[in-house]
């Protein structure tokens, strides 16, 4: 299904910006993948995957341009994380505090375009972790993922 995505990270100081994406489920697995227009010092867009598997509860997310990460969220726990940079890799560690996904995705991506009633529905995918870097204090950071279902002729 043909979704518009908006993020925000309290990493970030740039304001959202909505992009074109595809929601797709698979079983128990919910994939969500966009472009992301690039801001401030990036050079190209940005490509983010991300994966959530039911029940397990795991979410992964990778985002691939000039710099690429790719990290593993699984809430109460923690995980590994690698951020690649034309300076070098750093592994990290990640404590997620929480990790929400709402149920009523997994109906979004089985949507009928041409049966969509036109009405905007919007969710959101919430997290809110910690990130360990080697010899560094902890940087928090919270991170929403608006999901929004709009008629075809609205996106772009």
């Amino acid at each position: 299904m043909k979704v518009l995505i908006s993020l925000t990270s309290g990493l970030s100081d740039a304001a959202p910006v909505q992009a074109a994406g595809e929601l797709t489920v698979d079983g128990n697995v919910l994939s969500l993948s966009w472009t992301q227009p690039s801001e401030g010092e990036e050079t190209c867009g940005s490509l983010h995957h991300l994966s959530y598997g039911k029940p397990d509860g795991i979410l992964c997310m990778k985002r691939t341009g000039d710099n690429t990460t790719d990290l593993t969220f699984s809430e109460n726990a923690r995980t590994k994380g690698i951020l690649s940079t034309p300076y070098g890799d750093f592994s990290m560690e990640i404590e997620t505090r929480k990790l929400f996904v709402p149920d009523e995705l997994w109906q979004f991506a089985k949507e009928d375009a041409d049966d969509f009633s036109g009405e905007q529905k919007e969710k959101s995918i919430q997290l809110s972790y910690f990130l360990y870097f080697l010899g560094q204090d902890p940087m928090p950071n919270d991170i929403a993922i608006q999901i929004s279902l709009v008629k075809n002729e609205d996106k772009r």
